[in-house]
């Protein structure tokens, strides 16, 4: 075989591979796994999401999954709002 045509092999083999490397990327939900992070303190982050954190803060609560919640640890202030719920009263004379 001459170069142009191993190139051409090459080329198609490499088309023929590229969807099966792009669904390989295809993510899942997120996992929140029960483990520790002890790696240091201080301020983690990426994309939009921020994490503050403490060297060797336990796992202590919550750790959701869907729409996030992850509170935990010894200087938890990370709490939803607390919601009120209004009935209002009608009266008839």
């Amino acid at each position: 075989m001459n170069a142009p045509k191993i190139l051409g092999l090459l080329f198609l083999v490499t088309l023929l591979l590229l969807p099966a490397a792009v669904l390989a990327q295809e993510g899942g939900g997120y996992d929140l796994t029960w483990s520790t992070v002890d790696g240091g303190g201080g301020l983690s982050s990426g994309n939009a999401y921020t994490l503050h954190s403490s060297i060797g803060q336990p796992d202590a609560g919550n750790l959701y999954g869907d729409l996030y919640t992850l509170a935990g640890g010894f200087w938890n202030g990370a709490t939803p709002p607390r919601y009120q719920l209004f009935l209002p009263l009608v009266l008839r004379q």
